[in-house]
């Protein structure tokens, strides 16, 4: 199994993917996301996104998988709320990067503006 140097809490990252995989469930079977290349059905957007983090946490790349979620989840504009962001934020313990955490901020202030 690979490993890149990435200590990350697997326990968040799980909760991560779980919570990903309940905003997919929830989600209108029938909404679409939208990046520079196209648009997609969400549903299908958001499990894709999952089944790529996971074939990249079975080769041990856990920093990578968490990251290009987030990535992934900003460029289609799907907010997150702040329990999902935080256990994104615990996921990456010591290891969180300053552009990560400067993206999380931007999802969750997405999210907490289209609430009101």
């Amino acid at each position: 199994m690979l490993n890149n140097g990435d200590v990350m809490n697997s326990d968040y990252l799980e909760e991560f993917i779980n919570q990903l995989k309940e905003l997919m469930n929830v989600s209108n079977k029938k909404d679409y996301v939208q990046d520079g290349r196209g648009s997609y059905l969400k549903v299908i957007y958001l499990e894709n996104l999952i089944l790529e983090a996971k074939e990249l946490i079975k080769y041990g790349e856990c920093k990578i998988a968490l990251e290009n979620m987030l990535e992934n989840l900003n460029e289609v504009s799907i907010l997150l709320d702040k329990d999902i962001v935080n256990l994104a934020r615990q996921a990456f313990g010591e290891q969180i990067t300053m552009y990560m955490d400067e993206l999380l901020k931007t999802l969750t202030e997405q999210g907490e503006m289209n609430v009101n």
